[in-house]
């Protein structure tokens, strides 16, 4: 384990990301994805014709349409019938931000066919125009075999150390964090004496994971395939940590619906 942690946090700290198949079990994978399905049925069953948004301040408490048929649902370890710490990256998101580490959120974001890709961002910004080490991580899990066509989630390798709009005035934070037609890894390198990130993108076995630097910029691909894709997410903090830029909503779908049978 001490060979393979020291590997992963090297990718982090040079990559911005790791990818790894050793991850989530076969029994460990059909309990997230039974629960998560479980957690759509209600959740788009409640959501009905209402009318949602693009972003986190334009959803619910519930559910947050990040791009076109692009759901995203929080769903919390507990309801998920998991500890945390069992995880095989538990010890690399430790070594990352902390002994003292703590739960962002959690839940599933899946994608319906023949939905779009996304557009570039992070999700989260610098906070310091020197580069300091992570303070928030994602973990992304596989649900199911995904391939290139169910459009997995791609990398710009080595871009968190470029997405500092503190240090390099042609970046916009709002640009960066919330999904912009003009960013895109080669803006990186404008005004700073920087290649142009290359991407990285590939299928992922069930089980497999992918943990990466909040300030990484990356982007989830087109799912040109014939069914729905579906990612488990666990996310992470150092302690102390507060800014959130990942759920901004201000209602609750059920809330809502509670009042409108009064």
């Amino acid at each position: 384990m001490t060979d393979r942690l020291e590997q992963w946090v090297a990718a982090i700290e040079a990559d911005g990301f790791v990818v790894s198949t050793d991850g989530c079990d076969q029994a460990m994978v059909d309990s997230i994805l039974a629960c998560s399905r479980t957690r759509i049925t209600q959740v788009m069953e409640a959501l009905g014709d209402r009318e949602i948004g693009i972003g986190s301040a334009a959803g619910y408490d519930e559910i947050v349409q990040r791009s076109p048929g692009r759901w995203d649902l929080p769903i919390s370890p507990q309801e998920f019938g998991v500890d945390e710490r069992d995880f095989p990256w538990w010890p690399l998101v430790q070594r990352i931000l902390g002994e003292d580490v703590e739960h962002s959120f959690s839940g599933v974001v899946y994608s319906d066919p023949d939905t779009p890709a996304q557009e570039w961002h992070i999700d989260s910004p610098h906070e310091a125009a020197e580069h300091l080490p992570a303070h928030a991580m994602n973990v992304m899990v596989a649900l199911q075999d995904v391939s290139l066509d169910m459009g997995p989630t791609e990398f710009a390798r080595g871009s968190h150390r470029l997405t500092n709009h503190l240090r390099n005035p042609a970046l916009v934070r709002e640009k960066l964090v919330y999904q912009h037609e003009s960013t895109s890894p080669a803006m990186l390198a404008g005004g700073v004496d920087e290649a142009v990130p290359e991407s990285y993108v590939s299928e992922f076995p069930a089980g497999a994971f992918v943990a990466f630097d909040d300030r990484v910029m990356h982007r989830g691909l087109a799912n040109r395939s014939g069914e729905k894709r579906y990612m488990g997410y666990f996310s992470y903090r150092k302690k102390g940590y507060a800014e959130n830029t990942h759920f901004e909503a201000s209602r609750s779908l059920f809330a809502e619906i509670g009042q409108a049978r009064l």
